[in-house]
């Protein structure tokens, strides 16, 4: 079959809008279509931009157009979305007064980002002389998997095992397949069925802190702990999975917190983790794993326990070079790397300065995210509140939401109003203002990792959808 497309660089201001696009009623203008496209998407749009302006228009999913009348113009049959995001992007006016925040975001990214912007001015597009030749590329697009002929999404499962490869981050679901596989008491059957486990039931199941704590678990910075027998703990999860993946299983039966109270109280004594048979010390599922199923013996962990210990007080940057923490915003991201391999003991200045800065741009990336800025102003660096007034704001909405606990945010909150601190708000505008504070490296490093939890659910709770 003979299709006449080519791909070629269009300019922004050269691509029409459908008017007759398939998500709405036809219309009359490309006011009308970009209006309805607002309100149909509202911050989807935002998500979509801010995303074409980190990592680029997609080189494999281009956007597909045809010629207008005027062979000058074209008009998108593929990725209305993407080219609305970007026209809005270039001129936020287009956006009614009625979504107001949306258009501040979109201001606030043009200003953030105008290397970007430029660079997002021309287009690579398949062209279709004649539209209908593009049709079954794009049913193929949005109708599913066809039979096979579409896209096959993924499971759950999958996504993550995407993200644990290329994130270098592993879901507590993926954890607890990780450690069942390891272990010679779950049966090959299990084992060859954890690939089919709907690791949303068993999210829901382990998000809950009653069935974690009855199964010997908890949850330390996204990694699975257990300061129980790793036998106890496997029986518990076998119960799970098991259940999990029987056919008959409904998600009705851990739905809310009452539910999952009275499944997990419904086991056998002999499903239950015996929560007084205790292992020497805590271990994580990457223990195991690390030790082919064997907690390490007591001399081993106080060895390892020092050698960490030792590593943190000699750890090259403030920040410790193993934390992950995924800031969309490049600018941020850069600081945090920066504080990771800026020699903290030779550079105790200048590791305290950035340390302040990339604690405020991060209340700032929280404020914005959650349309908690002062004023109404377009950032949260224009509304002119200081910083203990945004990091207290923050602390009071994430503690609201149940992101962070009670005890956290006391400690953080202790932490930043105590002058002695070398964390406090005080010292930290010292640090920038005052030409006799000289911090010290050893207690910026205790300091951050007294804090280090703050900023990884605080980063969590942006990237939350």
């Amino acid at each position: 079959m003979s299709v006449t497309m080519v791909v070629k660089t269009i300019k922004l201001t050269s691509l029409f809008v459908n008017t007759e696009n398939y998500r709405f009623e036809p219309l009359s203008s490309q006011k009308e279509a970009i209006d309805k496209m607002v309100e149909d998407q509202g911050d989807k749009l935002y998500s979509l931009v801010d995303d074409i302006v980190t990592n680029g228009l997609s080189p494999v999913d281009l956007i597909i157009v045809t010629p207008n009348e005027d062979n000058n113009k074209y008009i998108v049959l593929e990725g209305n979305r993407r080219i609305t995001s970007l026209k809005l992007l270039n001129n936020p006016t287009l956006i009614d007064d009625k979504y107001i925040s949306l258009r501040k975001k979109f201001q606030k990214l043009q200003k953030e980002n105008p290397n970007a912007i430029s660079e997002l001015k021309n287009i690579a597009c398949a062209v279709f002389e004649n539209p209908t030749e593009a049709d079954i590329w794009i049913k193929r697009k949005h109708s599913g998997e066809l039979n096979g002929i579409g896209t096959v999404t993924w499971n759950a499962q999958q996504k993550q095992r995407f993200e644990e490869k290329t994130e270098g981050k592993s879901s507590i679901p993926l954890q607890i397949i990780t450690l069942l596989k390891s272990q010679d008491n779950v049966s090959d059957t299990i084992k060859d069925s954890l690939s089919k486990l709907n690791i949303t039931n068993l999210q829901r199941l382990m998000s809950d802190p009653y069935v974690r704590e009855h199964l010997g678990l908890g949850i330390n910075n996204g990694t699975l702990v257990s300061k129980v027998e790793v036998s106890e703990v496997v029986k518990g999860l076998i119960k799970v999975v098991t259940d999990i993946l029987n056919p008959e299983f409904k998600v009705s039966e851990i739905y809310n917190r009452e539910k999952r109270k009275q499944y997990i109280d419904n086991f056998d004594t002999n499903q239950k983790p015996d929560l007084s048979n205790e292992a020497s010390e805590q271990w994580s599922v990457q223990d195991i794993v690390d030790n082919k199923g064997q907690v390490l013996i007591n001399s081993e962990r106080r060895e390892i326990k020092k050698a960490n210990n030792q590593k943190a007080r000699n750890r090259a940057g403030l920040v410790p070079k193993t934390l992950i923490l995924h800031i969309n915003n490049p600018k941020i991201n850069k600081i945090f790397e920066e504080l990771k391999h800026i020699q903290v003991k030779t550079c105790p200045n200048a590791s305290s300065v950035l340390l302040r800065v990339f604690l405020e741009l991060s209340v700032d990336a929280y404020l914005e995210r959650y349309d908690l800025v002062k004023n109404n102003a377009i950032t949260a660096c224009s509304s002119k509140e200081d910083l203990n007034g945004k990091v207290c704001k923050v602390l009071n909405h994430m503690t609201q939401l149940g992101t962070m606990s009670n005890d956290l945010s006391k400690g953080i909150r202790s932490e930043i109003n105590d002058k002695n601190s070398v964390l406090s708000i005080e010292s930290l505008n010292a640090y920038v203002h005052n030409e006799f504070f000289y911090p010290k490296a050893d207690n910026l490093i205790i300091g951050w990792d007294n804090i280090e939890s703050f900023f990884i659910q605080l980063w969590e709770s942006i990237n939350k959808e």
